[in-house]
Parts: structure tokens; sequence; C-alpha cells
């Protein structure tokens, strides 16, 4: 038998992943709405994903980046923004927490080899779905290097926002009754 909070604690998870969705989403559309800021808009969905993998873990973080990639897709105006986000806001922050389990030099390169499929994905769908030709005729190095430049510092800013945040912020907030 269930204690009786537990579905108060299931619910309470629920009700924030619901929230950080929502606002993840506003961002994205914010973001996709300017044509500039898209990438600063997919790091903020990205630091809501993280939180909920650090602060409630389980299926929830993968709950949290499928709705509000499927919701990003549906109403966002940019649909290659939405795409940003579930590669690198809704999917990343949640294999990076299992792939840093391996070790710095070996983390690094199936983190290198999970974005530069990612990218590859991404810019076979822009160019055959999404039919953006301009997007892709650019140099192939160009694009490369520059989204692997991108990833190394995106991933470094990661890091230094969940230390940040487990090792000051979390005391100060004073969540409880999530794990």
């Amino acid at each position: 038998m269930e204690h009786p909070s537990s579905g108060f604690k299931q619910t309470k998870r629920l009700a924030l992943c619901a929230i950080l969705a929502g606002l993840s989403l506003a961002v994205l559309y914010l973001g996709s709405l300017s044509g500039i800021f898209d990438l600063c808009a997919v790091v903020v969905g990205a630091l809501c994903t993280a939180f909920v993998v650090l602060e409630i873990g389980g299926v929830y973080p993968w709950l949290t980046g499928a709705v509000t990639g499927v919701l990003a897709v549906l109403l966002l105006p940019d649909k290659f923004v939405a795409l940003e986000y579930i590669v690198l806001g809704g999917l990343y922050p949640i294999l990076k927490s299992f792939l840093e389990r391996f070790g710095r030099i070996f983390s690094w390169i199936l983190k290198l080899i999970y974005f530069n499929c990612a990218l590859t994905i991404c810019v076979l769908l822009a160019m055959f779905v999404l039919h953006l030709q301009d997007f892709v005729s650019a140099s192939w190095i160009l694009i490369y290097g520059a989204g692997n430049v991108f990833f190394v510092v995106y991933d470094i800013a990661l890091t230094s926002f969940i230390s940040v945040y487990v090792l000051r912020l979390r005391k100060r907030l004073k969540i409880r009754g999530l794990k």
C-alpha cells in the first residue's frame, strides 16, 4: 500500500514539470519569433530540462522534454527552433547526465558523436522536410565546425549552471519533497 503523501508528491512533480514545459514553450515561442534568439531560447529550455533531471529524475525529464517538443512542433511558427529544442534542449540534458558517468574523455567522445549525428539529422531534415535550402547552402565544414564549437561551449555552460545550482542555489531555494 502506498503512503498517502506519495500521490501528493507525484502531483507536485507533474505540476512542476508542466510549469517548466510551459515556460520552455513560451521562451521558445519568443525565440522563434525573433529569429535571432532561437539558440538562447533553446538553452533556457535545456535549463528547465536539466532542473527536472536534477530535482525529480526518473521518467519526468523525458515527459517534460517530450511534451515541450511535441507542443513546439505543433505551435511554433519556426519549426527549426522546435527541432533545435528537441535535440539540444529536451534530449541532451538527460543524455548528458547519463553520459558523464563514463569518465571525462569517453563521455566527450560520446557527446560529440551524439551531437554530430543529431546535427546531420537536423541538416537533412532542414533540406528535405522543411525545404530550407538556404540554411544548407553554406559550406558543410562551416556548419559542422561552428556547430561543434557551439556544442562544446554549450556543454561547458550547462555544466557550469548545474554546478552553481547544486552548490549554491539549491540550498537557497529550499526545494523539498520532489524526490
